[in-house]
């Protein structure tokens, strides 16, 4: 059987490494992306059959709202997550303060894993377009 692949689609690498390392040591085949044009052009090539994207709410590139509705009109069956960090949530939050933000917490992935679980279990079977059957 072969694993589910992954795309992460987050601009910053000390985010997206850290999950993306959990997630392979889970037994997932995972994809990297920087930014929108990178997670298409992952989409697009076809070299892998990528069923999950979790992607960054804003994005440096654009918002991660757009890019998730951009898959799920060109990959229905690609099952999307939007998130965003504790650290920037608390960055914008600090932002709302004198201090800034005080948390430093370590980052707990289970809670991903367990989504991304979640949703490959409601998926239905794919159907084999001609853009599946391109050789690569």
């Amino acid at each position: 059987m072969q694993a589910t692949t992954v795309l992460i689609v987050e601009q910053d690498v000390l985010v997206r490494h850290p999950l993306a390392e959990y997630l392979r040591e889970c037994g997932y085949r995972v994809m990297e992306a920087t930014q929108h044009d990178e997670a298409r052009e992952c989409l697009e090539g076809g070299k892998h059959c990528i069923e999950v994207a979790l992607i960054d709410v804003g994005g440096a590139t654009g918002s991660g709202f757009a890019l998730s509705a951009w898959i799920r009109s060109n990959y229905p069956t690609v099952k999307t997550m939007l998130g965003a960090t504790v650290g920037k949530v608390l960055a914008l939050a600090g932002d709302l303060c004198e201090e800034g933000p005080q948390a430093a917490k370590k980052l707990n992935y289970r809670p991903v894993l367990d989504h991304i679980r979640q949703l490959l279990a409601t998926r239905k079977p794919p159907k084999i377009t001609s853009r599946d059957t391109r050789a690569g």
